[in-house]
């Protein structure tokens, strides 16, 4: 007899089996075939079961949405561009805190700030169509700054192509497309990474075939030999150390001073320049000085021609008066002399220092006085808090109270804290009870002790809150009082 032929299962005829539960959750998964289905539950570590319960299929369909939003959102990523990005951004319909592409949000920040919007936006289109610069964060200041001078562009912006593909050439070259019909020294570059507009209208007055001489906001006087070697200064110098550079090489100096005189106050200050010119002669004609001596001589010069003294007229009382040496003068100086005055000042300063012995104003927080009237009408007592000052008085309160709040005379005097001390006093005389360390950045009262630093008492420790209210500052958390 003959074998009987097994019937062939199609597609459709295996889904339709399926429970109806199933097929609904197949078609929410977007399979019209149970062997599509299975090789996706290979795929993704499921079981490829088709009697699943509710939890199972719940679980799949997570899996399956949040595959699908990351497909969809790397899409996006991978069709929008800048040239999408920054119309949006301009029409505020982005925000920079929003944004995760690090460009786009520098982007977005240079809109906020710009006063040149429009300009803006016409120039970040055409360099990011044009160009590879807004391929690189670093740039992205030096196009908003670009913009804000739109109104000095000598050329049309659409005329300016790319040739060549090294970022730093093609910027350069796009500044001298915009501002410049004549040379300009390749340092001069720099001035568009800075918020400084006096330079950046400097490179415009040059790249017009002005001379430095007659820029504006000029700080010193050049004398025409010292404007032609400013524009000869070093790529890697700034606005400023090419000033001085031009001074030093028009007087017969070299390179080797120039970048000594770069790590002093001479580079970022421009006052009495009559008589710092003097200084730079004075370092020219002797080049057998060695020049790691030229900050120590020029801080040196400063402290005692033009800086104010301080001093304490009473305690806590500070008053400025005037230079040691107002009159200094580098006539009939030898630098055998000079290194030895200079050299007697640090050793002063460094005897000081180990020494110690410091004092400081008092800070904007106020002392604290408080009459106790005793119940039998007895002699008032008297509650205090007041600032110790002085290195002697955080001395002769770690005596009182055994204990080494000494140690925090460094940090008194640079205003990194204050230290208070709380006293009593009545028929009996006074007594240190408490003493207090205030954080002064955050006028935070961060400790409090005793004697042998036992903790306040419960007294003390209402004195102490009185005080904290009256002057507006906090107790941190983990300072603790007796009892607690």
């Amino acid at each position: 007899m003959a074998k009987k032929k097994k019937k062939e299962v199609t597609p459709e005829y295996e889904f339709a089996c399926l429970s109806g539960a199933m097929r609904y959750h197949l078609r929410k998964l977007g399979f019209s075939t149970v062997e599509d289905y299975k090789l996706w539950c290979r795929q993704h570590n499921f079981s490829c079961g088709l009697n699943k319960n509710v939890r199972q299929r719940s679980e799949e369909l997570f899996t399956f949405s949040s595959i699908n939003v990351s497909e969809i959102m790397s899409n996006e990523k991978k069709s929008r561009n800048l040239k999408e990005v920054i119309p949006k951004i301009y029409k505020e319909k982005l925000d920079g805190e929003n944004l995760r592409n690090p460009i786009a949000k520098e982007i977005a920040f240079a809109f906020e700030r710009s006063n040149c919007r429009e300009d803006l936006l016409r120039l970040m289109l055409y360099i990011g169509e044009n160009s590879d610069l807004l391929k690189e964060i670093s740039y992205i200041k030096g196009i908003e700054m670009i913009a804000n001078h739109a109104d000095s562009w000598i050329r049309p912006l659409e005329s300016w192509f790319v040739k060549r593909h090294n970022r730093d050439w093609q910027f350069s070259q796009l500044l001298r497309h915009l501002f410049a019909k004549y040379d300009i020294p390749p340092f001069m570059d720099r001035v568009w990474f800075t918020e400084n507009e006096t330079h950046q209208n400097w490179y415009i007055h040059i790249g017009s075939g002005q001379n430095i001489r007659t820029a504006p906001e000029i700080p010193i006087t050049l004398t025409k030999k010292m404007a032609h070697h400013f524009l000869s200064a070093p790529k890697n110098y700034n606005v400023d150390e090419a000033l001085r550079w031009g001074q030093v090489q028009a007087l017969g100096g070299d390179q080797r001073l120039v970048d000594a005189l770069r790590g002093t106050r001479l580079i970022t200050d421009y006052s009495h320049d009559d008589f710092w010119i003097n200084v730079v002669r004075f370092f020219i004609e002797n080049p057998m000085l060695d020049v790691r001596h030229v900050n120590p001589i020029v801080d040196f010069i400063w402290n005692h021609k033009f800086a104010n003294q301080r001093v304490f007229v009473e305690r806590g009382v500070m008053e400025e008066i005037g230079p040691p040496q107002p009159n200094f003068s580098m006539q009939g100086r030898t630098p055998r002399k000079l290194l030895q005055q200079v050299n007697d000042w640090h050793r002063q300063l460094g005897k000081e220092a180990r020494q110690g012995s410091y004092e400081w104003e008092h800070s904007e927080i106020g002392d604290f006085v408080l009459k106790e009237q005793r119940m039998d009408n007895s002699t008032p007592k008297y509650w205090r808090i007041r600032e110790l000052l002085s290195t002697d008085e955080l001395i002769k309160e770690g005596r009182a109270m055994k204990h080494c709040v000494s140690s925090y005379s460094q940090s008194c005097f640079t205003g990194k804290i204050s230290i208070w001390s709380m006293e009593t006093e009545d028929e009996y005389g006074r007594n240190n009870v408490l003493t207090i360390e205030v954080l002064m950045a955050e006028k935070l009262v961060r400790q409090a002790r005793g004697k042998r630093n036992r903790l306040p008492t419960p007294k003390e420790g209402s004195m102490l809150k009185r005080w904290v209210r009256k002057e507006k500052l906090e107790i941190a958390d983990y300072v603790k009082f007796e009892g607690e």
